[in-house]
């Protein structure tokens, strides 16, 4: 069973991630807010960058945009006509949800150990039939 530091750690790390997709998530809105002639301008800059020989972390700097960004022009993934699918953006969206709802869940470990149950002295087994519990309280809501 993880001791509270650990489970600190664990939040923490998932909050960065989480932090990360939402930052893929404005990207994605702000390429769909975009004026048509500038994403066609960025991904034709791109594109000829790229047959140029230079490197994608190269392009991403030059052209202010994330390397994830060239990436996906460089594998097509990006045209210049095309918009981001809602429905990625609505797999984002869930995904940070649950993430959300993963560190929730650690942090209500750690209420319980620190403050509701510290005095109660219950066994490994008990704690880890609870943690389930919790688990799969929470994938009722």
């Amino acid at each position: 069973m993880p001791d509270e530091p650990s489970l600190a750690q664990q939040a923490k790390t998932r909050l960065r991630r989480i932090e990360g997709q939402v930052r893929g998530i404005q990207g994605m809105l702000d390429r769909i807010a975009e004026d048509p002639d500038a994403r066609q301008a960025l991904v034709r800059r791109a594109q000829q960058a790229l047959a140029e020989g230079k490197r994608p972390a190269e392009v991403a700097k030059a052209l202010s945009v994330s390397r994830q960004r060239v990436a996906d022009i460089a594998a097509g993934r990006e045209t210049v006509c095309g918009d981001e699918p809602c429905d990625s953006l609505l797999t984002q969206v869930l995904a940070v949800h649950a993430a959300v709802e993963q560190v929730g869940l650690l942090i209500m470990e750690l209420h319980l150990r620190r403050c509701l149950l510290s005095d109660a002295g219950l066994d490994e087994e008990r704690m880890r039939e609870l943690r389930e519990s919790l688990k799969l309280w929470s994938r009722l809501s």
